[in-house]
């Protein structure tokens, strides 16, 4: 009888995992059947961690355009060959010869750089003070600012800056237009504020015949002049990148100076000479970084984390290639990914990423089994109805609150990747990409269909 006993508990864990199983597998086969999938394809995967079994594939090994779920690998990367307590550094150097002082600032793209950081970094350098030339060392990685593959003509916005180990306020500027009253200019608001960029307003308030609101800068001339046209109706924000970046956090470097009462006669790029008396070092905890990638989705943060992993194997200056090098033999030697995938940068902007749901599988598989990457990756990623990306999603169903997860969005791609608790506690990682569609609205509500499955 206790022997019977005994194999009836061993044996009942297994009867409910099993059951599960066919529920979900029963449930997400009919979402299959949706008129959705008819023009656009999907693959699937849900894997249970604590049961250790795998409750659902289609598809998995199908691969596709990751779009921004690829910055969760990128993060478990850089988790586990950088370490949870790595920092990404600024430092403030100044060297006094002859005579004379120079300031060198030294960038390792902190993506997470600001306004007040520089004001504070400003403030270390010693008031009243005359510079003959402000070095900026740009030496951490190599000249190419964009990465292989990216569309030129997102050029203009702040979603793809000109990278440099220099960037302040992510290489980038927030424009705020708000209507005034009928016919007349709009009130507008441009942050950080620098002379580095000059406003043309040429939009008119509540007047419906000149169109469209558009702010934009003239990139095709490589010009930082932002023109603000068109119709305003409400308040409209748009993030517009600035042409070359180092330039950018020199300029604005130069006036916090100025504001400190330090004078600098001249600006020019240089490494940190030998005997340069460290000043003051801004430093970036690493989970800083991964909670803008993966929470707000910022690609200016994978690819930061892209540069720091490539540090790990290779000397200044660094390329993304090597990154996605560093990324790729992860992937083949910890992961076990099977072939004919593609890493092209850290972020999913280039054309030329391709995974498939099982890599991403086994890369969420890998951070549950190490519990420091764990728990960053967990906690950084956004949550159903509430935060980042997933703000707005899942919301009255019972799948809210329920899920930890990294959305990912380009034209014709729809991609989700992450971890959602069952009603039995059980903890689920799931990869669902979605591809060939041209609207991603109904391709989320039927992600959503999918969510609400695996918490019931």
């Amino acid at each position: 009888m206790r022997k019977s006993t005994i194999l009836l508990l061993l044996f009942f864990p297994l009867l409910l995992a099993a059951q599960q199983a066919g529920s979900i597998k029963r449930s997400i086969d009919r979402l299959l059947n949706d008129a959705l999938l008819q023009t656009s394809d999907a693959s699937v995967m849900v894997y249970d961690l604590d049961a250790d079994s795998l409750l659902y594939a289609h598809r998995e090994h199908k691969i596709v355009r990751p779009a921004s779920v690829q910055k969760v690998l990128t993060s478990v990367v850089a988790l586990e060959k950088l370490g949870v307590e790595y920092t990404m550094d600024t430092e403030l150097f100044k060297e006094r010869r002859n005579g004379s002082c120079n300031l060198y600032v030294k960038g390792r793209m902190d993506p997470l750089f600001n306004d007040k950081d520089m004001a504070a970094m400003a403030k270390m350098a010693g008031k009243g003070m005359v510079v003959d030339t402000l070095f900026a060392d740009c030496s951490f990685t190599d000249s190419l600012y964009w990465g292989s593959g990216w569309i030129w003509d997102d050029n203009p916005y702040g979603f793809q800056p000109y990278l440099s180990p220099l960037m302040v306020c992510g290489g980038a500027v927030e424009v705020v237009v708000k209507p005034a009253s009928k016919g007349k200019a709009p009130h507008f608001k441009v942050t950080p504020e620098s002379s580095f960029y000059s406003v043309v307003n040429e939009a008119r308030s509540k007047t419906p015949a000149l169109g469209k609101l558009t702010i934009l800068r003239d990139w095709l001339e490589d010009s930082n002049l932002i023109r603000i046209r068109g119709n305003c109706e409400n308040e409209y924000k748009e993030k517009i990148n600035m042409y070359k970046s180092a330039d950018f956090f020199l300029a604005m470097l130069v006036e916090k100076l100025k504001a400190e009462g330090v004078e600098v006669k001249a600006v020019a790029f240089g490494k940190v000479p030998n005997g340069a008396q460290l000043v003051h070092t801004v430093r970036r905890p690493l989970a800083d970084v991964v909670d803008e990638a993966l929470m707000e989705s910022d690609n200016l943060c994978a690819e930061a984390m892209l540069f720091h992993i490539a540090a790990t194997v290779n000397s200044a200056p660094l390329s993304m290639e090597q990154g996605c090098k560093v990324i790729a033999g992860f992937a083949d030697k910890q992961l076990g990914a099977s072939k004919g995938y593609n890493i092209a940068d850290g972020s999913g902007l280039s054309t030329y990423n391709y995974l498939s749901a099982d890599i991403l599988m086994r890369a969420l598989k890998y951070a549950h089994r190490d519990k420091e990457i764990f728990n960053v990756i967990f906690k950084h990623l956004p949550l159903s109805g509430v935060s980042g990306t997933m703000q707005h999603r899942t919301k009255e169903t019972a799948a809210y609150k329920r899920v930890r997860a990294k959305t990912g969005t380009v034209r014709g791609v729809c991609t989700l990747a992450g971890y959602a608790v069952a009603s039995n506690g059980h903890k689920l990682a799931f990869v669902i990409l979605n591809s060939g569609s041209q609207k991603s609205s109904p391709v989320r509500k039927w992600q959503d269909k999918i969510l609400e499955i695996l918490c019931k």
